[in-house]
């Protein structure tokens, strides 16, 4: 089983070595402007998270209020519907003595 030669004997020469090396750094320095960008999302993620709970909380109040003015308006519908009823009851039962005498 033949060894492989080392690395500078298999056409390597310094130039390759050196375009390699630059190849490298600027993987790296892309890498590293990657990991940046992701941290500044992760940063925006979070502030997307915290504002999402806050209009979840937001619109759990504005359903509570909702539902208090329904049941508030619903209430003076029934009264005001009572109470024409009770005053078309009354000029009924008034036009009806009326005539009876």
């Amino acid at each position: 089983m033949e060894s492989q030669p080392p690395v500078s004997r298999i056409g390597w020469d310094k130039q390759k070595i050196m375009r390699t090396r630059h190849e490298l750094n600027t993987v790296k320095v892309i890498m590293k402007d990657n990991v940046q960008k992701m941290m500044e999302r992760q940063g925006k993620l979070d502030d997307l998270v915290e504002r999402a709970q806050k209009l979840e909380e937001a619109s759990d109040v504005y359903v509570k209020c909702a539902v208090k003015i329904q049941r508030e308006m619903s209430w003076k519908h029934r009264a005001l519907r009572l109470s024409i009823f009770a005053l078309a009851g009354m000029s009924a039962l008034t036009g009806l003595a009326y005539s009876l005498l």
